[in-house]
């Protein structure tokens, strides 16, 4: 084994270990406020898309969660009996439009400051330059 080997393995074990405490401290972050992290992301999504005025499809917002459109209907269905989201549209629920209720807004506004607390803790030690040399390099990695 070549150290390159090492220091590469060495990395992506570390960034594994990374990925899984932050998705831990997220999901027990959202659970308190009775969400999955997935209808947390999906929140977030609809949140973001609202402020750009563009309105998603279930299917465009499948594709953003990077999830199955069965899951996101899934999703959905437990954001919509909760009154956090609203589909419009098609006989095709895949079709339908999405859209966060002012209710699913409150609901961020509530996690938000605690959101925010969790990743400046987490993030403390890195500075502004750091962080945006780590989304750089991430943007790298190569899946094909």
């Amino acid at each position: 084994m070549t150290e390159a080997y090492l220091q590469q393995s060495r990395a992506v074990a570390r960034l594994i270990l990374t990925s899984q405490q932050l998705y831990k401290a997220v999901t027990a972050l959202v659970r308190r406020f009775d969400l999955t992290e997935s209808q947390y992301n999906a929140l977030r999504v609809l949140r973001g898309a609202e402020k750009r005025g563009e309105e998603l499809t279930q299917a465009e917002l499948a594709e953003r969660l990077i999830a199955s459109r069965a899951n996101t209907t899934w999703i959905l269905d437990k954001l919509e009996e909760r009154k956090l989201i609203r589909r419009r549209g098609h006989e095709d629920r895949r079709k339908n439009l999405v859209e966060i209720t002012s209710a699913g807004q409150r609901m961020l506004a509530r996690i938000d400051p605690e959101f925010e607390s969790l990743l400046g803790g987490v993030l403390k030690d890195i500075s502004q330059a750091e962080l945006d040399s780590l989304i750089e390099i991430v943007a790298k990695f190569r899946f094909d």
